[in-house]
């Protein structure tokens, strides 16, 4: 187990990283890039590395005597921890907007709404500051221990019910 918990830091630590650089190839506020988001070359990594983080969680609930109380409370704490945390990204983001919008008026005397909404939606590299940064990767790492929860109650449960019949 100690060995998982090592390799669990470990993959952490190598998240964040990734969360870091993303974060840093935001441009500046008002400026232009026309490179697409050469970010998402790395971003998808994320995935695998979700999913190993979801199997060493797994790995250290079966070898712990974690009661089920205990799981389902963690699992409100998290699912709190998430919806707090999303709220906050959303408040961010229009704040960003804000900034973003004053820059442009700045450098060229306008914003222009549909311009400003097409550049701070979805994975555009003038939002990657707001789609990795630190909120985000602890957003990463709960929705993980969610994932690690669930599949070990699910497969808890199944084994109880396989054992009564």
């Amino acid at each position: 187990m100690k060995f998982a918990k090592v390799k669990l830091l470990v993959v952490h630590i190598l998240a964040l990283g990734i969360f870091l650089i993303v974060n840093q190839m935001t441009p500046n506020p008002g400026d232009t890039s026309g490179n697409g988001n050469p970010a998402l070359l790395i971003v998808w990594i994320l995935i695998p590395i979700l999913v190993f983080i979801v199997i060493l969680w797994v790995r250290i609930f079966r070898t712990s005597s974690i009661s089920n109380t205990v799981f389902i409370t963690s699992i409100l704490g998290i699912l709190v921890h998430l919806t707090v945390s999303f709220f906050y990204q959303k408040n961010e983001l229009n704040e960003y907007r804000e900034v973003i919008k004053i820059a442009l008026i700045n450098r060229e005397g306008v914003a222009d709404a549909q311009y400003m909404q097409s550049i701070t939606s979805g994975l555009d590299i003038h939002v990657n500051n707001q789609n990795f940064n630190i909120n985000t990767y602890f957003m990463f790492v709960t929705f993980s221990v969610l994932l690690a929860i669930v599949y070990t109650l699910w497969n808890t449960w199944e084994k109880k019910e396989k054992s009564q019949n």
